[in-house]
């Protein structure tokens, strides 16, 4: 008779991991966690150490938004697992596809306030797509492979699997990793079999219809088929922030970006419009300006795969439930069934000069021309990753490239000290790419430590410090609509930059303002720049930022998108 192996609890964990495809893993050791430590070696799975947890599950969260595949992240008990609650909300919000296995203390402990006990199910409960405290050694691999298909399923999302660390160290027989079969669901709403004519005709009725692009498009896969649709619709198209990249910028159609800090163009043609077309975005707050004037003469059409994220704003008048990558080809189906209006008189509106941003001295600041030339720069499909605040806000505006996964940042929580260790994860995925991370002043002291983990990975990430020495984007609205009460938001004692990433043993320098007021900019500042994206090491770049500059055009709280501040007056 065969004697099945007998292995720690440990072991079980790694193999079913590696069973899930995982090849990479972050994390921070500790007490709970240790057995799974110990058998990491020969377990065939990389692990990277970084400085903090919170910079693990940032880092894995990098690896699973520029991959698609799961990223995963390790942690001990109590402050090891309350450190990556900041990333578990950042991935629920910005549905990225994440496992974290976290150490819990022994079973016979949990509910006596043990040392480094933490209640990490209750804790993670409303910010998880699926969580579950493990309680017996035989189902280590039912979790695992359940926790995988929910963490990667219809929207993506987190997953929390706690597992005390008796069970760790504990012996069974394993026959080996399981695959999760989900329960049968009644079918959905999808549009796979076919559309009616409801939308073509809603079309034809139109006058001024757009669309707005979202991460649903990305995240379904179904960048091809996208464009092949707006091709075929060519009417006024614009992104949420994650929906950067998912249209080629040079298509004559499209305006940008838009939102809260939108292009003028794209803001006031979904404030006109009379028909909004929505592929995979969930209009929040940032995109739609004061709701109640939200498209206020538009129908709204909704293709989602997550219901829950339907009518949040207003009622849509026909929703479109299902994967974007079905739903998207179903509609271009009918659509060539159909003959379409011409929309040119309207797209020539809505795309044409006099809509340009108007503010000639934004346009014209150092930092935007300095972000200009570093892009036009940048080597084909690069990866640019940038932090929160004004800085993030300037990168997407002035972000031009067509690459799906080529723009990532934290949207949805707008988790400060994200790009850093993002950075790292999107680097160790793509080695041969540029990877490009743009921080303030003030995000990247939030996970400056991190700079250790790319010096000793000598990973060639790029790295960019605005440094307006505030806490720029909060400053802003203090100068606009707190009467420049500047409410500890000052950080002109920051340290030297160049000199602490010289302490990390990371190549720097610091670039001024004056080099980019000069148009073109000098040969002396373009190699420079060049040096810096070329460099087969890691590298960091101060660029001075004045303290006051602003980021325009701005839709203050409480404002619909007509309504954007242009510049300070």
């Amino acid at each position: 008779m065969l004697r099945l192996a007998e292995l720690r609890g440990a072991e079980i964990v790694l193999e079913c991991l590696r069973a899930e495809g995982v090849e990479l893993m972050f994390g921070y050791p500790g007490g709970a966690i240790m057995p799974l430590y110990d058998a990491l070696d020969g377990s065939g799975i990389r692990h990277v150490l970084t400085r903090h947890e919170q910079g693990a599950i940032f880092a894995a969260e990098g690896y699973a938004r520029v991959t698609g595949k799961v990223g995963v992240a390790i942690a001990t008990s109590g402050p090891g697992a309350t450190n990556l609650v900041t990333g578990i909300a950042d991935a629920k919000m910005d549905s990225v596809p994440l496992v974290c296995v976290t150490g819990q203390v022994r079973s016979a402990l949990i509910g006596t306030d043990a040392f480094q006990e933490t209640d990490v199910f209750g804790v993670t409960l409303s910010l998880t797509k699926w969580s579950r405290l493990v309680r017996t050694l035989d189902e280590i691999p039912e979790v695992i492979a359940e926790g995988f298909h929910w963490a990667r399923s219809g929207r993506p999302g987190p997953v929390v699997i706690d597992i005390p660390t008796d069970m760790l160290k504990a012996k069974k027989e394993f026959s080996g990793p399981v695959k999760f079969i989900p329960h049968a669901r009644p079918a959905e709403a999808k549009a796979d079999g076919g559309f009616d004519d409801t939308i073509v005709a809603m079309l034809q009725q139109a006058a001024r219809p757009v669309a707005l692009v979202g991460a649903g498009a990305k995240l379904s896969g179904a960048i091809p088929e996208l464009r092949r649709l707006l091709d075929d619709l060519n009417i006024p198209t614009f992104s949420t922030v994650h929906g950067l990249g998912a249209v080629p910028p040079q298509a004559d159609y499209y305006l940008g970006m838009v939102g809260m800090h939108g292009t003028r163009a794209a803001n006031m043609a979904l404030h006109e419009t009379d028909l909004l077309l929505v592929f995979g975005a969930r209009l929040d707050d940032r995109v739609t300006g004061d709701p109640t004037r939200f498209a206020p003469g538009a129908k709204i059409v909704h293709f989602e795969i997550d219901p829950a994220q339907l009518d949040r704003v207003r009622p849509c008048d026909v929703p479109v439930i299902g994967d974007l990558a079905d739903t998207i080809p179903a509609f271009q189906a009918e659509l060539r069934r159909h003959s379409l209006l011409d929309f040119s008189p309207w797209r020539s509106v809505a795309c044409g000069p006099e809509r340009a941003e108007l503010d000639p001295r934004g346009l014209a600041q150092p930092t935007i021309r300095f972000l200009d030339e570093l892009f036009s720069r940048l080597p084909e499909n690069s990866v640019v990753l940038a932090d929160v605040g004004q800085h993030q806000m300037w990168a997407a505006q002035r972000y031009r490239s067509s690459s799906p996964r080529g723009f990532i940042t934290s949207g949805g929580l707008g988790a400060m000290g994200f790009a850093l260790p993002a950075a790292v994860g999107v680097q160790l995925a793509k080695p041969e790419t540029c990877v490009l991370c743009v921080s303030g002043d003030g995000g990247f002291q939030m996970n400056i430590q991190e700079l250790a983990t790319v010096h000793r990975l000598g990973l060639p990430v790029k790295m960019v410090i605005i440094d307006n020495k505030y806490l720029g984007m909060v400053r802003q609205w203090q100068q606009l609509f707190y009467e420049r009460n500047y409410a500890e938001t000052d950080l002109s004692d920051n340290p030297d930059f160049v000199d602490i990433a010289k302490a990390y043993k990371i190549h720097s320098f610091r670039l001024k303002e004056d080099a980019m007021r000069e148009f073109p900019v000098s040969q002396e500042t373009g190699d420079q720049i060049d040096r810096f994206l070329n460099s087969p090491e890691p590298e960091l770049l101060v660029f001075d930022c004045a303290p006051e500059a602003n980021v325009f055009p701005m839709v203050p709280a409480g404002a619909a998108l007509s309504e954007m501040l242009l510049e300070d007056e």
